[in-house]
């Protein structure tokens, strides 16, 4: 994977890859994850924030209902490699002491939210995300211990998910739902002029 992709630098930052075309199973939502909007602080979450892979630019859109702007730029493959620049709305939403990020994949047709739990410590200095682990929450859909579906290529989407739901999730009763052990880790390199 070339450094300066756009596409495939694109989804690595938002730690997605699994949904945007690599074929691999993933779990979305129909609704937002978190059963309320998280007050976000401008100072702890703007930035430019580093990945190994690049890094991206976040600004606070509305910090009363939890919404990020996060920004790329980069080579998109798809245009010759022609530099482009990308936006995409996150929204921020928390059950508990838990944060959710929610944001939709690039494609209009698509109107499910990719997902995850998020974590912001060091007094703003580092974000760490974790995603869903497919097998777990297709075995709790089945099971009819959440809400949704699953298709037949294994990928999971979830119904709304209501305060009991919820709680499974953030207490993790049904076993361990998330990728723990490969978090998405996002350093700030400078806050935003």
């Amino acid at each position: 994977m070339s450094r300066l992709s756009f596409q495939p630098w694109f989804v690595v930052i938002l730690g997605l890859v699994a949904l945007m075309g690599t074929g691999c199973k993933a779990v979305v939502s129909t609704v937002p994850v978190g059963n309320q909007p998280t007050t976000l602080n401008p100072e702890e979450w703007e930035g430019v924030w580093y990945h190994p892979q690049g890094s991206v630019t976040v600004a606070v859109a509305d910090p009363q209902q939890g919404i990020l702007e996060v920004a790329v730029a980069g080579k998109d493959p798809n245009l010759g490699g022609r530099l482009t620049f990308k936006t995409l709305q996150v929204l921020v939403r928390s059950s508990d002491e838990w944060l959710f990020f929610n944001f939709r994949g690039e494609t209009p047709v698509d109107p499910n939210y990719l997902w995850g739990r998020l974590q912001i410590d060091m007094q703003g200095k580092r974000i760490l995300a974790w995603f869903p682990r497919v097998d777990k929450f297709a075995q709790l859909v089945r099971e009819g211990i959440l809400p949704g579906k699953v298709d037949e290529k294994g990928n999971v989407t979830l119904s709304e998910l209501r305060e009991e739901h919820l709680r499974i999730i953030t207490e993790e009763q049904k076993g361990v739902l998330f990728v723990w052990e490969s978090p998405l880790v996002l350093f700030k390199l400078s806050p935003l002029p």
